[in-house]
């Protein structure tokens, strides 16, 4: 039976970066770590129904109560000294709960949205925004309409408008973010100064620059 409901997807950015540099054992860690953080943002009807490696999947009965959940998540996984961000998406629409799995083209769309959203971003759509009342819009801008990736109709996409928060540094090499007043390994390298979470990455990133300054976005 279908039911509509609100949707979050949320990754961890620069997930794979950091496995390869830090190993299994802090990938463990991190996720271990991660899922925590996931329960204590949960607000009011907002559950988690799926969690596949980094990725968690949640729903709510209301836009609110979801967007509530987002915005905690975010604001805890940047507290948390060398962690990693997340981006997310977040939909509403007609979706088919069997056995604890979600069936329908919400979830797909859900996970769209997700990729389009880079470090730190929460963008949702125009189904998700209609949702809530007029003081949750105030908090979002229009970013466009976009044609996702085997999504037959464009869509109308919002990003959360990020709060003011201490501003972190983030670790070239495995992605992790740095708490600006604490200390921290650094290099400087054409002029710029860069921060590490520990001397691994600083000698990995000295040893060869170019590789971890190219303009990509690990997910």
């Amino acid at each position: 039976m279908e039911k509509e409901i609100a949707i979050l997807m949320a990754d961890l950015t620069g997930y794979t970066a950091m496995t390869d540099v830090h190993g299994g054992a802090s990938a463990a860690k991190i996720v271990g770590k991660y899922m925590e953080i996931v329960d204590t943002a949960l607000h009011g009807t907002a559950k988690v129904m799926q969690r596949i490696g980094d990725q968690v999947v949640m729903i709510a009965e209301n836009a609110v109560d979801l967007l509530q959940t987002a915005r905690k998540l975010n604001t805890l996984t940047r507290e948390e000294q060398h962690f990693l961000s997340i981006h997310a998406g977040l939909h509403y629409g007609e979706i088919v709960i069997e056995n604890n799995n979600l069936f329908g083209s919400t979830i797909n769309v859900a996970a769209r949205i997700m990729n389009v959203a880079c470090r730190g971003e929460i963008i949702c759509s125009s189904n998700f925004f209609t949702q809530l009342p007029p003081e949750s819009q105030q908090l979002f801008r229009s970013i466009g309409i976009r044609k996702l990736k085997n999504v037959m109709t464009q869509i109308e996409l919002f990003e959360l408008i990020p709060m003011l928060a201490n501003e972190v540094y983030i670790d070239p090499v495995c992605h992790m973010h740095i708490d600006r007043t604490k200390p921290s390994q650094f290099a400087d390298h054409s002029g710029v100064t860069y921060h590490f979470c520990g001397e691994h990455c600083k000698l990995l990133f000295l040893a060869a620059p170019e590789q971890f300054l190219a303009p990509s976005e690990d997910m």
